[in-house]
């Protein structure tokens, strides 16, 4: 384990005050397998899923508010509800009405045509970010929450998987400095992350 990983664990342990052993940290090698370690050692005091209903909800009344349809569920994308044209601004009004942190838009959802990876040789050199505007409204949900998950979390009465993930997201967004729209549950610390 390098120094990274080590910082990363000694975060997740003080902030969901466990002890991860090193023969344990060895068998976690994804966001996700992290996230389900501290699922199984943790206790629970009344296990719910309300905070991915309520930031739902207050993204459903964000886009009433700015006049957008709000009849979406969490298998909608993004792109179904919010269109290019204005996005930058429309993007900014959204964050301003929900009052919290949105994940980055790029050059992807900004621009009309399609930006390929680059490859050489059938492998990826440049991996291009997938649009904002393709993600779900669910896995948008898990990054807004990453991104706030301080204003969210009550570390010592977690209620639910879907916190912890988001706690994980976050702290590993601060501690590596990916986007959290590049983080998922699959992602490999060490190779899709570069946390060795």
């Amino acid at each position: 384990m390098g120094l990274d990983s080590v910082e990363l664990l000694m975060q997740i342990e003080d902030e969901f005050k466990i002890k991860i052993s090193d023969q344990d940290a060895q068998n976690i090698s994804t966001v996700g397998d992290l996230a389900n370690y501290i699922y199984q050692n943790s206790t629970f005091i009344f296990p719910n899923n309300c905070l991915k209903i309520r930031l739902l909800n207050s993204i459903k009344s964000a886009l009433t508010v700015l006049e957008f349809p709000a009849n979406l569920d969490l298998t909608n994308t993004v792109g179904e509800f919010l269109a290019k044209d204005d996005l930058k601004t429309t993007w900014k009004k959204l964050e301003e009405t929900l009052n919290l942190k949105l994940p980055e838009l790029n050059p992807q959802d900004l621009k009309v045509e399609k930006i390929e990876d680059v490859k050489i040789f059938g492998f990826n050199i440049i991996r291009i970010k997938p649009p904002i505007l393709d993600m779900t409204f669910e896995r948008l949900i898990e990054c807004i929450g990453a991104l706030n998950y301080q204003d969210f979390i009550d570390f010592d009465n977690i209620t639910s998987f879907f916190e912890i993930l988001i706690a994980v997201i976050g702290i590993t967004h601060l501690k590596s400095g990916v986007d959290v729209d590049e983080i998922f549950t699959s992602s490999s610390f060490t190779y899709d992350l570069g946390i060795d």
